[in-house]
């Protein structure tokens, strides 16, 4: 059967696991498999088992999400707390 990754075609086969179709796109994409989640419309995310068992069928359309590790470096967030919370100091202060 074939499916769609973000319009990009797939030929599997319906009892096919997810991790092989996660092999095949990485061979295809470059990126790591660790580093993405495939999600489809019906349901939140892929888990183990096989493209049956997920409810997916012929011409199915999923999405590759990137699992990025984002937000502010420690240092900066640490100094930005920091910042923060003498201007509620000073804000208490003044509210007397």
């Amino acid at each position: 059967m074939q499916i769609l990754v973000n319009d990009t075609a797939y030929n599997v086969e319906a009892d096919a696991s997810v991790e092989s179709l996660k092999l095949m796109i990485e061979n295809k994409e470059f990126v790591p498999s660790n580093l993405f989640r495939l999600v489809n419309d019906e349901t939140d995310e892929l888990e183990g088992g096989t493209m049956a068992s997920n409810g997916i069928e012929e011409d199915d359309s999923l999405t590759m999400v990137l699992d990025v590790n984002g937000g502010m470096r420690k240092k900066w967030r640490k100094k930005r707390m920091r910042r923060l919370r003498r201007k509620r100091r000073k804000m208490r202060q003044r509210a007397r």
